[in-house]
């Protein structure tokens, strides 16, 4: 049978109205008509209030366009060819992000779950973190004939460190008490990892996945400006060269939120994984 969600009309004891709302509209209004969300709205609007401010006033920042300028920008785009751009980098993210995970993850785990593999692994790992993404570039043209492949090893390098590191410290941070009572109860090895210091470390490697999504967008943005081979960072070095400023800050902002994005969906998968946060 259907369920009809209507809105219940009250009583209360004074004799004023009560409003009941259906379920799915109360749950709107608490997520964007509450005060957090009226905090966020105002530090947006100071933001821009600031950046108009700024270009109006002072003569050195007079080249910058004006909040105006980049919305009217807008208007002028061409949306097939944006999406376009979009698609491309995306896909590279995701293809380096991916490969992050499943490469970064399982090294993570075995660092910070055996001794054995923290001495034989870690020392090499330590080694190589220091050295700079951008100072890939020329070996990656010896190993990877393909641009494309070469971009999506930058984002995957970028995307690396930062999972491993926080997969490991979520993993040697675990309260001793928790595996010390599971094994009081009898819990095998893999038993211990799977359903004790992995869930208990969740946190610190959502952390880590938010920290490499960043890192990745900042690294296929600088190899799409070296490659010129589309993306977003391409149309926007484009946009610099012919002087279309407007446009410059447009593809910053297209950048700006389509990362945010990444991390609200990070947020989202690590919420259903991490269902006991809801009740703490």
């Amino acid at each position: 049978m259907a369920e009809h969600r209507v809105i219940t009309v009250t009583v209360q004891d004074d004799g004023s109205p009560s409003i009941q709302l259906p379920l799915f509209l109360t749950r709107l209004r608490r997520k964007f008509f509450n005060w957090t969300f009226v905090r966020r709205s105002c530090s947006l609007i100071l933001f821009l209030i600031a950046w108009s401010i700024v270009v109006r006033i002072f003569d050195y920042f007079h080249q910058i366009p004006a909040p105006w300028d980049v919305f009217m920008a807008l208007f002028k785009l061409k949306p097939a060819a944006v999406l376009m751009e979009v698609f491309r980098s995306f896909y590279r993210v995701l293809a380096g992000f991916s490969l992050g995970i499943l490469i970064g993850f399982p090294i993570g785990v075995a660092i910070g779950y055996s001794r054995v593999a923290n001495q034989l692994l870690f020392p090499a790992v330590e080694m190589v973190r220091p050295i700079p993404p951008i100072a890939w570039i020329p070996l990656t043209v010896l190993f990877f004939v393909n641009i494309e492949s070469q971009i999506i090893f930058l984002t995957f390098y970028g995307s690396f460190f930062p999972i491993v590191y926080n997969t490991m410290g979520g993993i040697s941070e675990v309260d001793i008490r928790l595996p010390r009572a599971a094994m009081s109860f009898g819990v095998d090895k893999r038993g211990m990892l799977w359903k004790i210091i992995l869930p208990a470390a969740m946190p610190q490697i959502f952390t880590g996945m938010k920290v490499a999504i960043g890192i990745t967008w900042l690294m296929v943005v600088a190899a799409e400006m070296i490659a010129s081979k589309g993306g977003l960072g391409y149309w926007v070095w484009h946009n610099h060269t012919v002087m279309n400023y407007p446009m410059v800050l447009l593809g910053m902002g297209i950048i700006g939120f389509s990362g945010a994005m990444c991390s609200v969906a990070i947020d989202l998968i690590g919420d259903h994984f991490m269902k006991w946060r809801r009740i703490f």
